[in-house]
């Protein structure tokens, strides 16, 4: 059983590890008996979280050369899902968005789409890159209309987010968007103004369009009037610039594409046969406890598992490596220097200098003072690992 300390006193902690090696099987049947398919990267990725860190997949074993102690280092599941093994995941996709950023102010903009037009994007994954496609022509309209000779480009960052604070499948936009932009000749302009109304109207307009050229089931032309209708004003973005920009934005944005939508701190109780967790709903500072059946938190959690290869974070403009002029830009002063990047990527390069940063000790440190020395790797091959996997799969 594991704890942890919140504020002096030691409560019960409930991993999501557990929940899914108590309830994955179970959740299979369930999922059978009702006709719906799981779809094969779940799959692939809850058996890597209920096998990390067992050493049966694998470990490295270390001795002290001065007491003769033995400790052994499971092997983690490297999945973006796991909790354990998402974090560094995350930690290196936020420094990496850190080190591209201009020394300049920067927008958190959000694109949120229409309760109706979820389900599209759960049945079809395919539809997702319309989200980022999307938006990325909303803003590259909205600044070059400004000045149609000059053609300003914009750069910017896109995150994709499938949840809401409740868990439930609600994709949305989040988008980190320079006020600098370049023009033609290496001119550059600040545009500290947004039209919120060009950009929601643009957003709904651009979106839908692409929507309908993908979607050929008829029923849908008429949602799409249907939401012209009730949506006069366009889709709801919002645009507030980011008074006092911090690490802090960015790896909030960042956090969920390389994790679990749900931290472990926020399930308060665990039974076997429900979940309670806490999340503080839109527009409320009030801290709010749901409990639901444990086969449903699943369901939850599951449904935001990405499809293999598919990108979360996505550049654009000048924060693109493939625009044809990056290099000139890389030139202009960035929020990190260069020594400050080098020292976060030497940080979480290994496992024991992120434990260190994170925790303040040396996990090859022995107790007597030595420090400890490799002795062999135990290593599963991967064709055995993905053998043992068919085989769990054809058994389920």
């Amino acid at each position: 059983m594991k704890y942890h300390v919140v504020n002096n006193v030691i409560v019960q902690k409930y991993t999501i590890k557990k929940i899914f090696q108590e309830n994955w099987h179970r959740f299979q049947e369930a999922m059978e008996e009702k006709g719906k398919a799981i779809r094969k990267v779940i799959k692939q990725e809850v058996q890597k979280i209920i096998d990390c860190q067992n050493p049966h997949m694998g470990f490295a074993l270390y001795t002290c050369p001065k007491c003769q102690q033995i400790k052994m280092v499971p092997f983690t599941c490297k999945s973006r899902f796991c909790n354990t093994c998402g974090s560094k995941y995350s930690k290196d996709r936020s420094l990496n968005m850190s080190a591209k950023l201009l020394d300049a102010p920067h927008r958190h903009v959000v694109f949120t789409i229409p309760e109706a037009l979820r389900p599209y994007f759960a049945k079809d994954r395919s539809l997702l890159n319309l989200l980022f496609q999307a938006a990325a022509d909303t803003i590259f309209f909205r600044f070059r209309e400004t000045n149609k000779s000059m053609a300003y480009t914009p750069g910017f960052i896109s995150v994709l987010h499938t949840f809401g604070r409740d868990l439930k499948w609600n994709p949305h936009i989040h988008m980190i968007l320079c006020e600098d932009a370049v023009g033609k000749s290496n001119i550059w302009k600040r545009f500290n103004h947004i039209n919120y109304e060009g950009l929601r109207r643009s957003w709904q307009y651009c979106l839908l369009k692409l929507m309908r050229e993908s979607i050929q089931d008829p029923s849908f032309k008429q949602l799409v009037d249907k939401l012209y209708a009730d949506h006069k004003n366009g889709f709801y973005v919002n645009a507030p610039p980011i008074k006092h920009f911090s690490a802090h934005v960015i790896n909030y944005i960042v956090r969920y594409a390389g994790r679990p939508v749900l931290a472990q701190s926020r399930i308060k109780h665990y039974d076997g046969k429900t979940v309670t967790f806490t999340y503080t709903p839109h527009g409320s500072d009030e801290l709010v406890s749901e409990t639901v059946d444990v086969l449903d938190f699943i369901g939850r959690l599951i449904i935001h598992i990405p499809d293999r290869n598919f990108k979360m974070i996505r550049y654009y403009g000048f924060y693109s490596n493939r625009h044809a002029a990056y290099k000139k830009y890389r030139l202009r002063r960035r929020k990190l220097d260069a020594s400050t990047v080098d020292f976060y990527k030497r940080t979480y390069r290994s496992w024991r200098k992120r434990i260190g940063y994170s925790f303040g000790y040396d996990p090859m440190k022995c107790p007597c003072g030595a420090y400890l020395e490799l002795i062999e790797i135990f290593m599963i091959p991967r064709k055995i690992y993905d053998y043992l996997d068919r085989l769990r799969q054809d058994s389920s």
